[in-house]
């Protein structure tokens, strides 16, 4: 995976955190409150590794904005939540990556309950993704999709063992037809990095999701 690719995604979400030291409501520097309620909105990030004729792979993690406390200092709170998948049932906290399975229709099905037992369902469909390319005889077909925000394409400059590539970069707006084609040479790498944003997620529809990954074709 290139990850310089997702670093401007990945950024705006968490870069801060880098930049503004946490200070605590009482200006000792300290933030390590945890809430156990649900926040006004979200973000989760999802990445997605699907390997040739194989089960993807699906991990999730979310995140939350800053807040501002009553003396106009930054923090950042930790939320903690009860995920329930099924029957799978388990606390899980922000920035804390963790594993999900998804359904056989390629969904992924969760509920996030806080302390006073509100319920937020999420349903995020991941098909259009996992299926967004066609092997149809010896060329590769990319198809746009929603959500969609670029789409990469690796090939190697010259032989294979130099190591040295290009990159196609296909963004919503340069898929005029909605579609991409690419012959399955040599020098055409295995996979196809993506980057999907999606909004208005939940049953409150107050949640943002991004999905990140690699899909394999060969």
């Amino acid at each position: 995976m290139k990850l310089w690719l997702l670093m401007p995604f990945i950024l705006g979400l968490i870069g801060c955190e880098n930049i503004i030291p946490p200070v605590g409501g009482d200006g000792s520097g300290r933030c390590n409150s945890v809430s156990k309620k649900h926040p006004d909105n979200m973000t989760f990030v999802i990445s997605l590794n699907c390997p040739f004729e194989k089960s993807c792979e699906t991990k999730v993690f979310f995140n939350f904005n800053y807040y501002y406390d009553s003396l106009s200092t930054t923090c950042h709170r930790v939320h903690e939540l009860r995920y329930v998948a099924g029957s799978e049932s388990k606390k899980i906290r922000s920035n804390v990556t963790f594993p999900v399975m998804m359904s056989p229709d390629e969904h992924i099905q969760f509920s996030l309950i806080d302390e006073d037992n509100v319920e937020k369902k999420y349903d995020v469909d991941l098909s259009r993704i996992i299926h967004s390319f066609t092997v149809r005889g010896d060329s590769v077909e990319v198809t746009k999709f929603d959500g969609m925000e670029s789409l990469h394409i690796y090939k190697y400059r010259g032989k294979r063992k130099s190591g040295a590539h290009d990159i196609i970069d296909l963004y919503p707006d340069s898929l005029k037809s909605g579609k991409y084609v690419f012959y399955q040479d040599s020098l055409y790498m295995d996979e196809i990095s993506f980057n999907c944003g999606l909004g208005s997620q939940g049953s409150f529809a107050t949640d943002s999701v991004f999905v990140y990954g690699t899909l394999y074709w060969r």
